[in-house]
């Protein structure tokens, strides 16, 4: 299977904007609010006709994703560690976690 490309319109409000808030958030450091706007962009750009792999490798979509790898500090090491943790807590257990500081 070969890749292929699409094409961002720059003159779609949708993707403008979009493209402006993932520009604004990279020097964010409230996740909530940074994933509350991820996710008010991947709607307003479903809804305009972006879906499936168009919408999950947009640059809207990997700017505010790349964000939210860098403020969770993600490794390889920490997400095999999280879906460790997530495994204890499905079964009712408890589980400790690294806290890294901004």
């Amino acid at each position: 299977m070969s890749n292929r490309t699409a094409t961002v319109d720059g003159k779609d409000e949708v993707q403008r904007q979009g493209a402006s808030d993932a520009k604004a958030v990279q020097d964010a450091c409230n996740i909530v609010a940074d994933v509350g706007c991820f996710h008010r962009h991947l709607l307003a750009l479903h809804r305009s006709g972006i879906s499936g792999d168009d919408l999950i490798n947009h640059p809207v979509a990997i700017a505010f994703t790349s964000k939210m790898v860098s403020l969770c500090r993600v490794t390889l090491d920490r997400e095999l560690a999280a879906v460790e943790a997530i495994d204890r807590i499905e079964k009712g257990h408890s589980a400790e976690y690294e806290v890294i500081p901004l």
